[in-house]
């Protein structure tokens, strides 16, 4: 075996362990951040502005990521966001007020913002891009394994021990993780830009796209702005709707377990039917899950909505990752800056989604983000498709 494939080899490794680890810790924060904040006794509404305020930390950063990854190690900033993790769920765990849990969900923010993007440019520089569907769908697999594992895992930690205790547990699980990946990887053959934008102009290209990177911002905009009508305070939502942790933590490892089963099958399905034909299939089976969760009861409906969640976030991570890795040149640029207009679009969403939950109705949050979630669809099957066609040519 080449000194080339050795490397490549090694890294796909890293990467697949790495997700194993970060797939516990982040399930863990994402399945009981809300319950957490609802057994707190703070309201969907407040639980929904702090969701709000935190985004912005994250659209705000973004570029200079992007600017960092196009100049810098991926290696190393991959395995950062580990850290970044952690530190978000030790702060969790001997947190009661509002603005350390802000704080919190802003560290957990900025650790899942940056970690696609550094992730996916280290697998760039790495893998063939025609083979980068396929790898980032079997590297993706390990991580929806170990989310499948973790909410469960969590729930039953929570109810014997307690949420602080399981969050410091969670908060180990991710510097191991990264500690792991920095023994096994090794800087991409492809390596860093002698040539890149400066930070300046990496913010200038943000506020001034280019066509193509414009049409991407509406589009992941639209769909951020709707996942994040209900998404940040799913589980305190199950939770009034008289569900505990356990089963809480149960029905979104299944929602994992679907996710697990179907990133690889939709990572095939990308490299064949094209990356655009994924967003649009992932934007169809979210609205079929917000559309469910208009009424979570009886049990079967949330089990629905659980699978819908998985099969759309199946088929979004090879599709996302494999459309900008074949349209922008400077793929952590793009990723980042991507990332910095979709936060900022969303960042009023949870607000609303409370605010529409409380004043309007129940009901009125996922109505509103399944309509969305479907023009986003649209966007997906017709303009995206035409820019990927024409790429390809």
């Amino acid at each position: 075996m080449s000194r080339l494939s050795k490397s490549v080899t090694a890294n796909v490794l890293a990467i697949t362990l790495l997700n194993v680890f970060r797939g516990l810790a982040e399930s863990g924060f994402r399945a009981f951040f809300s319950s957490y904040m609802g057994r707190l006794g703070y309201s969907l509404g407040e639980i929904g502005t702090v969701a709000t305020l935190s985004n912005i930390v994250g659209a705000l950063v973004s570029p200079a990521v992007g600017y960092l990854l196009e100049v810098y190690s991926s290696r190393l900033i991959t395995a950062l966001t580990g850290l970044i993790s952690a530190a978000s769920l030790t702060i969790l765990a001997l947190s009661r007020d509002v603005a350390s849990l802000t704080l919190s969900y802003a560290l957990f923010s900025l650790a899942m913002y940056f970690a696609q993007p550094a992730r996916t440019v280290f697998l760039a520089r790495t893998v063939e891009i025609g083979r980068l569907g396929t790898v980032v769908g079997v590297t993706t697999f390990t991580f929806t394994v170990s989310r499948a594992i973790g909410p469960a895992l969590g729930g039953y930690l929570v109810n014997a021990y307690g949420y602080s205790s399981t969050f410091l547990t969670l908060a180990l699980v991710a510097v191991a993780g990264s500690t792991a990946f920095l023994a096994l990887s090794h800087e991409p053959e492809a390596g860093r830009k002698s040539q890149a934008p400066s930070i300046v102009e990496a913010y200038r290209n943000a506020i001034k796209p280019s066509k193509n990177l414009a049409l991407t911002y509406l589009f992941t905009s639209i769909d951020r702005a709707a996942w994040n009508l209900w998404n940040p305070m799913l589980s305190a939502y199950l939770l009034e709707k008289g569900y505990d942790e356990v089963s809480i933590g149960m029905l979104i490892s299944f929602s994992n377990v679907v996710e697990a089963a179907s990133t690889p099958i939709a990572g095939k399905l990308t490299d064949k039917l094209g990356s655009s034909i994924s967003l649009a299939l992932s934007e169809l089976t979210a609205a079929i899950a917000a559309a469910s969760l208009m009424n979570p009861n009886p049990q079967p409906i949330a089990v629905l909505s659980m699978a819908s969640i998985g099969l759309s976030l199946g088929f979004w991570v090879p599709g996302y990752n494999v459309y900008i890795a074949k349209v922008f040149k400077n793929v952590g640029e793009a990723f980042a800056s991507i990332n910095a207009v979709r936060s900022l679009a969303s960042v009023p969403s949870p607000y609303l989604g409370g605010v529409l939950y409380g004043v309007v109705s129940p009901i009125a949050p996922f109505a509103t983000s399944t309509a969305m979630l479907l023009v986003a669809m649209g966007i997906a099957a017709t303009s995206l498709k035409n820019v990927e066609t024409r790429i390809q040519r």
